[in-house]
């Protein structure tokens, strides 16, 4: 949400206020079927904007979780995989292309690779068995994986939804400022009488600019260091210079 937009949320904010505040003074306005829709696009206005605003946390939260589960992939199923492959190598030629990844693959890389692990690894799966990993060391390796894609998915769809969320408050913003200009005809013919509420409905309704931050001059003072003592002020009159002349007689 942007600055302009915050400014409007704080004005319907306080027409919503405003209005649960003269149920008494306003009873038709405040009975009406659009203030019940304004409260209803209101409180809409407020979902969309937690959702833009907590997608993003949620997105960081879900790449810190990718990373720890693809730090356990390379731990937990990759590298025991490899090292048997080495030492089942010598009796089992097949196995010796199973590598680690080089370097710091991305996350799409190291998925391809982990699946072409899995697929020849799994018509050897009884050596790597009796090396020690477990009965259903394929089945976990296999969920390991599909769990990072889901994170992966999850992340992308809180992408989406922080996109959708402000094209959301957009919508709202409008449908709240519909009806608030339908209950701004309602106030001014209910009490077109009173001129202290009007005022103050004038007031409230209004998107007020937030004061903005201006910065200080700056104040020069000259450096005492540099002026000159009272009495080496310099000579403004060319006349002084030139001592009088004496008449001789």
């Amino acid at each position: 949400m942007d600055k302009k937009q915050g400014r409007a949320f704080l004005s319907l904010l306080a027409v919503d206020s405003f209005l649960d505040n003269c149920v008494h003074e306003l009873p038709q306005a405040t009975s009406t079927g659009i203030r019940d829709r304004f409260r209803l696009a209101l409180n809409n206005l407020l979902l969309q904007i937690q959702m833009q605003s907590g997608a993003p946390l949620l997105a960081q939260s879900l790449t810190a979780a990718k990373d720890a589960k693809r730090a356990a992939l390379l731990r937990d199923h990759m590298a025991p995989i490899v090292r048997i492959a080495r030492i089942e190598a010598a009796s089992n030629t097949a196995l010796s292309a199973l590598r680690m990844p080089r370097g710091d693959p991305g996350v799409q890389k190291l998925l391809a690779h982990a699946a072409g692990m899995v697929a020849v690894v799994g018509d050897h799966q009884e050596s790597f068995i009796r090396a020690g990993m477990p009965a259903d060391f394929i089945d976990r390796f296999e969920a390991a994986i599909d769990d990072i894609v889901a994170t992966l998915t999850a992340r992308s769809h809180q992408h989406g939804r922080r996109g959708g969320a402000t094209a959301g408050i957009r919508a709202a913003l409008a449908e709240c400022t519909r009806c608030r200009d339908v209950l701004d005809a309602f106030i001014k013919s209910e009490v077109h009488d009173q001129p202290v509420l009007l005022a103050n409905w004038a007031s409230v309704k209004r998107v007020h600019r937030l004061p903005s931050r201006r910065k200080p001059t700056a104040i020069v003072t000259p450096d005492r260091r540099e002026l000159p003592a009272p009495g080496e002020l310099p000579i403004r009159d060319a006349s002084r210079l030139l001592s009088p002349v004496r008449m001789i007689p």
